[in-house]
């Protein structure tokens, strides 16, 4: 065998034998991530029939039972969960404005999915409800004070889909 030949296979042995660190960090990473967004899930269904809806004025978020709006009750779900995210809490516009911005249908478990009051320019500073994506084409969300927490599908729901603003991924 030719010293160059010898070279390159020795080469190659060594290469075969090394751990392959950056594929395991990476599938790591992605199931650690997948677990948050099920913690999330977890938390926020746990928290039906525990959460009333309240004027952000009338909040309380310190101990169940929870009195809060809507974009409280997504600063709770991530609160409880603890996956290492702080949501802004008291006002949907601030949280519309974190995280990644995500594309309509391109959402994953835990996204928050925002929607623009009725009438209005459907910009991120004029936010009039936030919930939170479960999967399957629903999303989670403090709803009002007839109906508190529920479980709307976007996608069959027409008012919402016409009024959805922007959607954001707070955990990667």
């Amino acid at each position: 065998m030719k010293k160059g030949m010898k070279t390159k296979l020795l080469v190659l042995v060594l290469a075969m034998s090394m751990p392959i660190t950056g594929f395991v960090q990476s599938a790591d990473a992605a199931t650690s991530a997948d677990a948050k967004r099920d913690k999330i899930v977890k938390t926020a269904l746990s928290l039906e029939n525990k959460v009333q809806y309240v004027n952000w004025r009338d909040r309380q978020e310190a101990h169940a039972p929870y009195k809060t709006d809507c974009s409280g009750f997504t600063a709770l779900v991530y609160k409880l969960a603890n996956v290492g995210v702080t949501l802004v809490n008291r006002d949907d516009d601030a949280q519309a404005k974190v995280g990644q911005k995500i594309a309509w249908g391109n959402f994953k478990k835990g996204d928050l999915i925002f929607f623009g009051k009725m009438g209005s320019s459907k910009t991120i500073s004029d936010v009039g409800h936030v919930g939170i994506y479960i999967g399957d084409g629903k999303m989670i969300h403090n709803l009002n004070s007839s109906r508190d927490v529920t479980i709307t599908n976007i996608y069959t729901n027409s008012y919402y889909k016409s009024r959805f603003t922007v959607a954001r991924r707070v955990i990667k």
